[in-house]
């Protein structure tokens, strides 16, 4: 009697009406209703700290003209920061997949990174990308392009793909980008500067410097120190890379003769955090080198990640929106961040010019060719390592390859296009002027 059974169901407002055997019965739609999500930064630093709130305004902003004021949602920040409790043992995602107060968990609700923060094997490619590999909008391209599986799916809907085989409870979301950073502030500088001969990666690597550079760029430098000493170029390698140091106290590590040598960020970054004090900045206490180009980090994408079960409460139109002003808002960041850059640059050339001593004014230095092709040549042999690292998992370094190879597919891809697209530098914005300027 079950066979010839029909049923339908079709939503009409906020109603669910079902019809079985010809009879209607009404059900209500599951409630949807203003919600605040809790977060925990990572970064106060100009560049990367306030595109989060950005982001938490304009989507409140968004939701509650588009839902109503009932149906908003909001990411709130926790201040002042708290650590991350100790049964995370340091581990973001892990206090995030616990949840915080909405989820009923001892950790957060909802975290502002780093994407190297998701993995240790594999993070940094969405956080980065790769030293020498594709720039922002090439990444974009990667990120929310269709490229994975024939055109069936983003490298966004790869990642949370992956996230979600690992039962990891997150959903994880870009919501701001970042352009080029500087490459180092050093005591002595890698190309010609002036009449001051450059030292060359021979003589960066036989300096007694403590670097503070960040994963992957620590790896690719000291490895191509390595290569150097096997190919008997240089008898040996004396740098040595410390545990990341916070930005405030760089310089104060560098005065004290515990680090030669540092990455840090992008000018409007190195503004707020190391030129807050005209006293004591990388000019005054020795390293004032500045290079270029940023070989390191082609650009910097950074992310909400937010419990699964707080995401879930979430209505299908709440979520869409979430992912669609995060989408805006990584273009938009990127676009408020990159305008600012020129100003702060000259910010920082003129900091100590304002003194008698020419001995700590900022330089800027251009990495030659024949350093950033033996920088080049170490990033592959990186990148090919890292599946092999016997001090990862088997799981990590599998989706570390499988992650690496969609990426390396969208470059085979699209490579030949990107190395033609591209105006001469010598060409690029020469004999404009200001004539229109009154």
């Amino acid at each position: 009697m079950f066979k010839h059974m029909k049923h339908v169901l079709f939503w009409k407002g906020t109603v669910a009406i079902i019809a079985v055997f010809g009879i209607i019965v009404v059900m209500a739609a599951p409630p949807v209703s203003a919600i605040e999500i809790t977060f925990r930064s990572f970064s106060g630093a100009a560049a990367i700290g306030p595109p989060a709130d950005d982001f938490a305004a304009k989507l409140a902003s968004v939701t509650a003209t588009t839902l109503g004021e009932k149906k908003k949602v909001t990411f709130s920040k926790i201040l002042p920061r708290p650590a991350v409790p100790k049964e995370f043992k340091g581990d973001i995602v892990a206090a995030v997949e616990a949840g915080g107060p909405l989820a009923g968990g001892k950790g957060f609700d909802a975290a502002y990174i780093s994407g190297s923060s998701l993995n240790k094997a594999w993070g940094f490619i969405y956080n980065s990308g790769v030293p020498f590999g594709p720039n922002f909008d090439e990444f974009l391209g990667f990120l929310y392009g269709k490229t994975i599986d024939d055109g069936l799916a983003t490298g966004l809907d790869f990642l949370q793909r992956i996230i979600d085989k690992r039962k990891t409870n997150i959903v994880a979301v870009p919501i701001a980008g970042s352009c080029h950073q500087g490459s180092g502030y050093f005591m002595k500088p890698v190309g010609d500067a002036g009449s001051m001969p450059g030292i060359g990666l021979k003589g960066l690597c036989q300096e007694k410097w403590t670097f503070r550079y960040l994963p992957p760029a620590q790896y690719v430098l000291d490895r191509a120190c390595d290569n150097l000493v096997k190919a008997g170029v240089i008898p040996k390698k004396n740098i040595d890379f410390v545990t990341a140091v916070a930005g405030g106290k760089i310089v104060e590590e560098i005065n004290a003769g515990n680090v030669q040598a540092f990455e840090f960020a992008t000018p409007l970054d190195d503004v707020s955090v190391l030129f807050k004090n005209p006293e004591r900045n990388p000019g005054t206490v020795k390293a004032r080198y500045l290079h270029f180009p940023g070989w390191h980090q082609p650009f910097l994408v950074t992310y909400m990640i937010i419990n699964k079960k707080v995401w879930n409460k979430l209505s299908e139109a709440q979520k869409t929106l979430v992912m669609t002003v995060a989408r805006d808002h990584v273009a938009a960041s990127y676009g408020e961040n990159l305008r600012q850059q020129g100003a702060k640059l000259q910010e920082i050339l003129n900091a100590n010019k304002k003194d008698t001593d020419t001995g700590n004014d900022i330089v800027l230095v251009r990495w030659p060719d024949s350093e950033l092709t033996l920088l080049n040549e170490a990033t592959i042999q990186f990148l090919n390592d890292v599946a092999k690292d016997e001090s990862l998992t088997k799981e990590d370094r599998e989706d570390y390859e499988m992650i690496l190879n969609a990426f390396r597919e969208y470059v085979r891809a699209n490579n030949n296009y990107w190395k033609v697209r591209d105006v001469p530098s010598s060409f690029r914005c020469t004999g404009w002027s200001d004539k229109w300027t009154k």
